[in-house]
């Protein structure tokens, strides 16, 4: 067990950091073969329980990868009994039609379609934004709703979310007038066509950061809510939000991370991934470097009444059994946040962030992995069942050194 004393911004957080004996299982090994290697978080499910996901290689469709052959799939696994999974492969990705290495896991529709992205290759060689559909017989069709031409429409898209129209919102971390990154917004139309609509050009530096990362989130008042990776005036990284007017829409940063010496005094700089809401409007969310010892943070962002925000350490992880960069944030119904990170000194783990008594938040490490068949390097957000068991994917480790699917029974 680690003790360590916080200096947050603004407040004291009292932290203990100790594993407390999570039931780890692992529900899949990829072999790298027809079935992908690598998967990417996070994961989905549906209604019926069958979890869903990418991985970034593998497949075996003749992807120019020098660690596993294929460009990456889009999976399902299906539970079969109490401790057992089996894995259906519905989709393998094809280099020149709609790329390879999915840079996200899937977000599921209504209906039941699944949408991600791929990175690289496809008609333009910069990836695609996909959609894939069940039809009769168990099977899957894929369409491509757009394909990135890598100029104005943008590239590299991390991070898509549906708003409550069931329209489809996304940024992309490089191009765009600028070159800096968009946030783009697609809308199906009567004849079955998606239409894209640029909502904004990040145009770089000090005004507005540059490098969006991760997806977007909605707020109570329609407002739209991200990060940039990079940008603002210390160059570490912005909070920003976005609000439609008559003439469209206006972007400014509601936090902008200081990218102070790592010390007591470091906000946390480079979030990479996005924000998310508690019901009081507070919005919360990482960054991948910064903090007491460089490697990334936890932060809350609390509005003031006078449409400022203020911003809160809650986290500054220490490269000890906590782990290192952190990545996307969950909530319980109680409150509770929950995460991964990707590990630098160690193979990982997943933790637990509890709001406690007079303001304060305690840290605890759920499971630390140990970088051989229980997996290596977890990443994306977990997702959580009505059980309260909590699913996420490894880019490594595992039987065959692959990737695995886990479970974690805090």
């Amino acid at each position: 067990m680690r003790f360590t004393n916080l200096f947050a911004v603004g407040l004291v957080v009292l932290l203990t950091v100790g594993a407390v004996g999570a039931d780890h299982k692992i529900l899949y090994n990829f072999a790298g073969g027809s079935d992908g290697a690598f998967p990417n978080a996070p994961l989905i499910f549906d209604a019926s329980g069958n979890l869903y996901g990418v991985t970034n290689s593998g497949g075996n469709d003749g992807c120019d990868s020098s660690l596993s052959a294929g460009c990456g799939t889009i999976f399902a696994l299906m539970p079969k009994g109490k401790d057992s999974w089996s894995e259906k492969v519905l989709y393998v990705f094809i280099e020149a039609t709609d790329g390879g290495n999915a840079g996200i896991g899937a977000i599921m529709d209504a209906a039941g379609n699944l949408y991600g992205t791929t990175q690289y290759y496809g008609p333009f060689a910069n990836g695609v934004l996909w959609q894939l559909k069940p039809s009769s017989g168990g099977k899957w069709s894929e369409h491509i709703l757009h394909p990135f031409h890598g100029g104005r429409d943008g590239f590299w898209c991390f991070g898509l979310s549906f708003d409550s129209h069931g329209r489809l919102f996304g940024t992309t971390y490089a191009g765009g007038t600028n070159n800096d990154g968009l946030v783009f917004q697609l809308e199906p139309k009567a004849d079955g066509k998606w239409h894209d609509v640029i909502l904004y050009d990040f145009a770089g530096g000090a005004k507005d950061g540059n490098a969006p990362a991760d997806a977007v989130t909605f707020g109570a008042h329609g407002g739209i809510y991200g990060t940039t990776y990079e940008g603002g005036p210390h160059l570490t990284g912005t909070v920003f939000e976005m609000t439609h007017t008559s003439t469209g829409w206006n972007e400014k940063p509601i936090y902008i991370f200081k990218g102070l010496p790592f010390g007591k005094n470091s906000d946390g700089t480079n979030p990479s991934t996005g924000v998310i809401f508690d019901g009081a409007g507070n919005l919360y969310g990482t960054t991948n470097y910064g903090g007491m010892y460089g490697v990334g943070t936890i932060y809350k962002l609390h509005p003031d009444g006078k449409g400022g925000w203020t911003e809160t350490l809650l986290y500054t992880f220490t490269d000890g059994k906590d782990g290192a960069y952190p990545s996307d944030l969950i909530f319980d119904p109680a409150g509770n946040l929950y995460g991964v990170t990707a590990g630098r000194s160690t193979y990982g783990s997943v933790f637990k962030l509890s709001p406690s008594s007079g303001g304060k938040w305690k840290f605890t490490v759920l499971y630390d992995f140990q970088g051989g068949a229980d997996g290596v390097g977890p990443s994306g957000a977990l997702v959580r069942d009505a059980a309260g068991n909590f699913y996420g994917a490894t880019s490594f480790g595992g039987k065959n050194g692959l990737g695995t699917v886990f479970e974690i029974t805090p």
